[in-house]
């Protein structure tokens, strides 16, 4: 009994707000592990349409003012069908990608 009142006081302590940030959208992930959800070579070729494509530049920017990357967004969704109807991610890779 005394360890559960000990947990329960210091769960009284902790800013409700901690609590939020990981049931509000389970789905969320650092831009670094979602970049790092992509193959090299699936880079290369976005890189290289980065060039030539004002929706992947736009994408690209949009997503670097980003800390987190809701894998459930339109702006991700779109992108991932984008890029799949240039030919520079299959539909398989793009399902594994927003696992």
């Amino acid at each position: 009994m005394v360890k559960f009142a000990r947990l329960l006081c210091l769960l009284c302590f902790l800013p409700v707000a901690s609590f939020a940030e990981f049931d509000e959208n389970p789905r969320t992930i650092p831009l670094e592990t979602f970049k790092e959800r992509f193959t090299a070579s699936e880079l290369f070729d976005i890189t290289t349409a980065y060039a030539e494509d004002a929706y992947i530049r736009n994408v690209v920017s949009t997503l670097s003012d980003m800390g987190n990357v809701d894998l459930d967004s339109a702006i991700i969704k779109n992108s991932m069908i984008y890029l799949t109807s240039k030919s520079i991610i299959s539909m398989n890779r793009a399902k594994e990608i927003l696992k």
